[in-house]
Order: C-alpha cells, then structure tokens, then sequence
C-alpha cells in the first residue's frame, strides 16, 4: 500500500463511487416486480422500478431514506 492510495482513502476519491444516504419521496408504488419511483429530494426527476428491503412496506408519498451507490439505489426505511 502506498501513500497515494492511503491519502485518497482519507479525503475520499472523486473518480470511484461514493456510498450516500439520500431522502426521497415515492411516487408511484409497482406490484411487479415489488419496486417503487422515487423523486429524490431537490430533484424533479422520477427514478423508476428502486428496489426496497423487505421490511419496509411502500405506500404513495412516503418520505423514505435510501442508499446509493453511484447508479445503484436502496430504499432502507421510511421517515417516521
């Protein structure tokens, strides 16, 4: 390991992926496959087919938090 690579660990790479927590709202919830769109907060935008963990229970204007991972997107749970 070199010390490049131990400074960009430290202030975070800007070319690779970063894992973020983000606040949406859903918008529409599908049946099949289980998945909902989203518009993630700020954004006017809808986001098709996110898929969520099975321990939330989606309804139409949730507010919800969600992992992404460059293009890959979780729902994690709603805002209570």
């Amino acid at each position: 390991m070199d010390l490049a690579h131990l400074v960009n660990q430290i202030k975070g790479d800007v070319s690779l992926p970063n894992l973020r927590l983000r606040q949406a709202k859903v918008v529409v919830v599908n049946v099949s496959p289980n998945s909902v769109d989203i518009q993630i907060a700020g954004g006017a935008n809808t986001l098709p087919k996110v898929k969520y963990l099975s321990s939330y229970s989606p309804t139409t204007n949730d507010t919800v938090w969600l992992i992404s991972f460059g293009a890959d997107l979780l729902i994690i749970g709603k805002q209570a």
